[in-house]
């Protein structure tokens, strides 16, 4: 994905029930390689998947730059809120667009723990996800941006970055961002 960006400061944040800037908007891309590798569910201090969060955060990075337009990418399993379909919108109209690649299956699987074993709820059920491919779909929607499943091969990034329209016009790569999730 990264060698493939062709404009732009990527970034990236890691969400849970709260999300983290990992790399701020850099374009020192093999950085955020570096960085990449080093993450797992198991370094977040609280558990959780919210949508919301991690927009907000990315919201939060685009708007502290001033850039005028830019783009996220979310790589998420997580079930979509009203609350994230709202950001998604509000971004979308203040010229960012809101992609998102799925990562998951409708019949789901359970998690594997760092440690062996696998993650199970507060009374002890091992949690199944499943991924709510239709929320995901509308969120892409609200947001503007393009909807994909995680693919062995190339074509989800090949769907999500083509084509992408020129948001607000022409302006230069400097006025553009990207976010990873």
């Amino acid at each position: 994905l990264l060698e493939r960006r062709d404009a732009g400061q990527p970034a990236l944040v890691v969400f849970s029930a709260h999300a983290f800037t990992v790399a701020p908007l850099t374009s020192d891309v093999s950085t955020i390689a570096l960085l990449v590798g080093s993450l797992s569910s198991d370094i977040m201090p609280s558990r959780g998947s919210f949508v919301e969060a991690g927009i907000d955060k990315a919201a939060q990075l685009l708007r502290q730059t001033g850039l005028v337009r830019g783009e996220i990418l979310l790589l998420t399993d997580a079930d979509v809120s009203p609350n994230s379909l709202d950001i998604a919108q509000a971004l979308n109209q203040e010229g960012f667009v809101v992609h998102v690649l799925a990562v998951g299956t409708a019949d789901g699987g359970p998690v594997v723990e760092p440690g062996g074993g696998f993650l199970s709820d507060q009374v002890g059920q091992v949690v199944i996800p499943r991924l709510d491919t239709e929320g995901l779909q509308r969120l892409a929607n609200a947001g503007g941006g393009r909807f994909a499943t995680l693919t062995a091969d190339d074509r989800d990034l090949d769907y999500i970055l083509s084509d992408t329209p020129n948001i607000n016009g022409a302006g230069s790569d400097e006025d553009e961002g990207e976010l990873f999730q």
